[in-house]
């Protein structure tokens, strides 16, 4: 078997460097843990100081641009009991966001309804036929979540039919507008609001907030809606930094507490401890069930898991979702592999972006998906389901390339789009899929540099394994929660002799190795997901550098420490 070129994973390693004056200042914390909040843009004692304490501190909510406007209207249809309805995204974020409203505006006396859209039949964002089924059926008001801010057209022909629009999003706000009530989304222009990344049910929570503040009353308290914030905001990737950090450390001691017997069940469903779950917990267990069911049907499924009163519906719920989650999971596999294949025979992994659409790609998977091709090829990457009529995609970038700003530079072509910057998706006439393709491509002949086609893979700290410990993982765990902005440490160590290897899982997918030092340290258990294709590499004895995070090894007790790999290289 061949040496790794640049890496087991074809990654250029960026190993950071720290100044030792900034390590020597701290001298509370270990090297590493110095090196990661250094890296972390945390070089002063107060930016140290607030990232650890994490109160429970929010800005004003009527600094939100349109928050008073809102309020004031929602106030007066909870008062003239005017039927309302809540209108969200079929992601975690949007479903979330429609938990936490409907819950908390019904607490406070008000009518409100849910309205979470079909993926498939009615696609991202607001739709005319879904403002005409509302007001048919007496809605007043409609509030939309995580979505909105570039329905243009369509908030229009919500004020013709009589409808009242609160938009709240989070999403990048095209250069126009749309013309509502009230429009709350603190990347606005002019929004004086402090902390721009709050997520969809971020926001949500803070229209809450200033709802109880305007004196509407009801028996719920923080901690009955701070777990529905922590998955919201997690698994939608909003960076882990500032109030979001705030959020979901409060939110994760909510959702720990299982008060709301969806979320016991959803807990149980993922096979995860109740009382310990964490960031990452959410990220790879809860997020992904919960949007499951929005990819493969509807979401509503998710909503009414998180307001089920018994714990016997919301058991049988949570059933269904893992169900879906195993599907979703059989179908990303199999559209990963079909477009893989077909990225390599078309040439498209030759060009600076990939465009690839076809009728087998369900709408429900292809962001997935994307974001796999991504790491798989190094290149932003836009996958397509092709319909008849119209289609559907969905598209992921590398580090350091917008996705939204190139979607906004071919915005002629799409019926609707948005996004952010890392991922964006669309809704286009099947006819116009050529155009997109050569837009796309041109633009990024022009705005993608070479050095951004290269993956990498950021280093915190180098150390020995020598100095591994159970002390440096409690001090490591102190970090947390891990995530978008704020991931898990990633430490490297050199010259590592791997004396043992193994394939693991059901189908030989992941590696386990055995891993020792010249000074004789540990040896350690090191387990590396979707590395079990190199087992044959380690038939000789090898010195390899290894990039890892350290974890406790749950799988045997949490007593040993194990180096959870990303990704090695062979040693100089």
């Amino acid at each position: 078997m061949p040496t790794p070129r640049l890496s087991a994973r074809n990654k250029r390693w960026l190993v950071h460097e720290t100044p030792r004056e900034f390590i020597a200042a701290l001298r509370q914390f270990p090297p590493p843990i110095a090196a990661a909040l250094y890296q972390r843009g945390l070089r002063n004692e107060d930016a140290i100081r607030e990232f650890f304490a994490s109160d429970y501190r929010l800005h004003d909510p009527f600094k939100l641009r349109g928050m008073e406007a809102a309020v004031q209207r929602i106030v007066a249809a909870i008062q003239n009991h005017e039927p309302m309805a809540v209108y969200g995204d079929y992601d975690t974020d949007g479903v979330t966001a429609v938990t936490l409203l409907v819950q908390v505006i019904r607490a406070m006396g008000g009518m409100i309804q849910p309205y979470v859209p079909h993926r498939i039949r009615e696609g991202y964002g607001l739709n005319t036929a879904a403002i005409d089924a509302l007001a048919h059926e007496g809605v007043r008001l409609l509030i939309t979540v995580d979505c909105g801010i570039s329905n243009v057209r369509e908030a229009e022909y919500a004020r013709t039919v009589g409808l009242d629009l609160i938009i709240t999003d989070h999403h990048e706000p095209p250069p126009r507008l749309p013309a509502a009530l009230a429009l709350i989304n603190p990347k606005q222009p002019g929004c004086p609001y402090p902390f721009k990344h709050l997520v969809g049910v971020g926001i949500a929570y803070q229209v809450a907030r200033a709802l109880a503040r305007r004196g509407l009353r009801s028996t719920l308290q923080k901690d009955d809606l701070l777990d529905v914030v922590a998955l919201g905001t997690v698994t939608d990737m909003g960076p882990l930094l500032g109030e979001n950090r705030v959020l979901v450390t409060h939110g994760l001691k909510a959702l720990n507490a299982a008060q709301r017997p969806g979320v016991r069940a959803l807990i149980e469903a993922a096979g995860l401890t109740p009382g310990r779950v964490t960031s990452t917990d959410i990220s790879f267990g809860l997020g992904p069930r919960l949007n499951a069911s929005g990819r493969i049907d509807s979401a509503r499924l998710s909503y009414e898991l998180l307001l089920a009163e018994e714990l016997e519906t919301a058991q049988r719920l949570a059933h269904e979702l893992n169900m879906q989650n195993h599907q979703r999971q059989q179908v990303s596999k199999s559209v990963q592999e079909q477009a893989s294949a077909q990225i390599r025979a078309l040439g498209k992994d030759r060009q600076r972006i990939i465009v690839l659409d076809d009728a087998g790609y369900p709408a429900g998977v292809v962001g997935l998906v994307a974001a796999r091709l991504v790491e798989e090829f190094g290149r932003p990457t836009v996958l397509i389901e092709r319909g008849e009529t119209w289609s559907r995609g969905s598209a992921r970038s590398v580090a350091g390339f917008s996705m939204i700003e190139a979607l906004t530079a071919c915005a002629g072509l799409f019926e609707r789009f948005g996004g952010h910057t890392e991922a964006a998706g669309f809704t286009i006439a099947t006819s116009r899929l050529p155009e997109l393709e050569e837009c796309l491509v041109q633009y990024a002949e022009q705005r993608l540099p070479d050095d951004l086609l290269i993956p990498s893979l950021c280093i915190d700290a180098e150390i020995s394994l020598g100095e591994l410990s159970h002390d440096l993982l409690q001090e490591l765990k102190k970090l947390e929660p891990f995530g978008q902005g704020n991931p898990q440490p990633v430490l490297m160590s050199s010259r590592v002799q791997v004396i043992g290897a193994w394939p693991r899982g059901s189908e030989g997918q992941h590696l386990k190795l055995r891993l020792t030092d010249a000074s004789g340290a540990g040896p350690f258990n090191a387990i590396a997901f979707r590395f079990g294709h190199l087992v044959r590499y380690f038939e000789q004895p090898r010195w390899i550098d290894v990039a890892y995070t350290l974890e406790a090894d749950e799988w045997n007790g949490g007593d040993a420490l194990q180096l959870n790999v990303r990704d090695f290289r062979s040693a100089r």
